[in-house]
């Protein structure tokens, strides 16, 4: 990356960068009467290159600008087996009707993509500004989750001849204010991003050790909207800053939930977080972190039956991700406490005593379903049981001592 100044207001910003992936989707061994199997899966190859040029402009004293253009591409290539799936009823598994072998280093798929992107700053007074910006962002990386499980399995994939890789358009325009001489900063800014080819999985999807796992998997589109607000003190002995966000990150695929919009995994419609600081004096420091965001997404089966002893759950609406496990909510403190001296360097070495999860909160990582031991009596179902499972429900104390040398 390189910067050159053509003048005083503008400031150019031109590179490039190059990453080579290597994906090893699965590493497994199956050992049967002391011999083992490799039941693990083939590795993925796909080279990333981008170019970029970006200038930061001072129109005048009041506005701003930031625009640049950025192009990227993406080969996946050998060496690996690809796979050609027919069609399929929307939401079902698609069937293999065809594999490859690549050899090499030949290429199997590639993408081009120009990203554009633009802001602007406008400054109405010494302490109001507006600012705004838009952005068109290519991510040929895929992320899978599969929340139903206590602990989400989650498979990282490039983009490939069945996997287009996801394109998101974004647009952010915010208002910011400063009061008391910019002791105080307060902003309140809307968003909204576009995007498609986003992927999730059919019911009843095979993730695990599963080479064929793309035809469980299907594409579609998604939305992400809200309102960030933000205050933040700056200066004096007690200072900090609090955050609120409202908003929504939803899919809409065909196949999934009726075709209908549903949220995804990582949907938080509130997120709160409150910092404090208090400088008791010039060597201890107090803090104190409070966090409270809603609960993740999940699907839960809204209805069961039984076949010879054994409960299957089932889902009747074919719902994704309607029911959400209890709130997130944390306080956490911390205490700081500097040297008397500084070291040769001019630096003062410190001890953190902190309280994680303060109050023992028993926050939920997910919710999962235990059926009894015991045998159903004739006529009656084996009695199920919701299971809340916590990474860490309990406080937890740390002491570090920092030092530089």
């Amino acid at each position: 990356e390189f910067s050159y100044f053509i003048n005083p207001r503008n400031e150019l910003t031109f590179g490039g960068d190059l990453v080579n992936y290597n994906f090893a989707p699965a590493e497994a061994m199956a050992v049967s009467g002391g011999e083992g199997t490799d039941i693990g899966l083939e590795d993925k190859q796909g080279l990333e290159s981008s170019v970029f040029i970006a200038n930061k402009q001072e129109v005048n004293d009041k506005l701003s600008l930031e625009y640049g253009l950025r192009f990227s591409s993406f080969l996946y290539h050998g060496p690996t087996t690809t796979y050609e799936f027919g069609e399929a009823p929307a939401g079902e598994r698609k069937p293999v009707i065809g594999q490859t072998e690549v050899e090499g280093n030949e290429v199997i798929e590639d993408f081009f993509n120009l990203e554009p992107r633009l802001s602007f700053r406008y400054q109405l007074n010494q302490s109001t500004s507006i600012k705004g910006s838009y952005n068109r962002m290519v991510q040929y990386i895929h992320l899978l989750s599969n929340t139903t499980a206590s602990i989400p399995l989650d498979v990282w994939t490039p983009s490939t001849n069945n996997l287009d890789p996801q394109i998101g358009d974004q647009f952010a325009l915010g208002y910011f204010k400063n009061f008391k001489d910019n002791k105080i900063e307060a902003s309140v800014e809307a968003y909204y991003r576009d995007t498609r080819n986003q992927l999730d999985y059919i019911d009843g999807a095979d993730l695990l050790l599963n080479r064929f796992f793309e035809g469980d998997v299907l594409s579609g589109d998604g939305r992400a909207y809200g309102l960030e607000f933000q205050v933040k003190k700056n200066t004096g002995k007690i200072n900090g800053w609090a955050s609120y966000t409202l908003g929504r990150t939803e899919l809409k695929v065909d196949g999934i939930n009726q075709g209908e919009w549903y949220p995804t995994r990582f949907d938080q419609t509130h997120n709160l977080k409150v910092v404090g600081f208090y400088e008791m004096n010039e060597r201890m420091t107090f803090s104190t972190n409070f966090t409270l965001t809603s609960g993740t997404p999940t699907t839960f089966p809204s209805s069961r039956y039984s076949v010879q002893g054994f409960t299957i759950p089932h889902s009747d609406n074919r719902a994704r991700n309607d029911v959400r496990i209890p709130v997130y909510h944390r306080l956490d403190f911390s205490l700081t406490l500097y040297s008397k001296k500084e070291n040769r360097r001019g630096d003062r070495n410190f001890w953190v005593f902190s309280l994680y999860n303060a109050y023992a909160r028993e926050n939920p990582f997910s919710i999962y379903f235990n059926t009894s031991d015991q045998m159903p009596s004739l006529g009656n179902l084996v009695s199920t049981e919701a299971t809340q499972f916590s990474v860490l429900g309990s406080v937890l104390p740390s002491i570090s001592y920092n030092f530089k040398f």
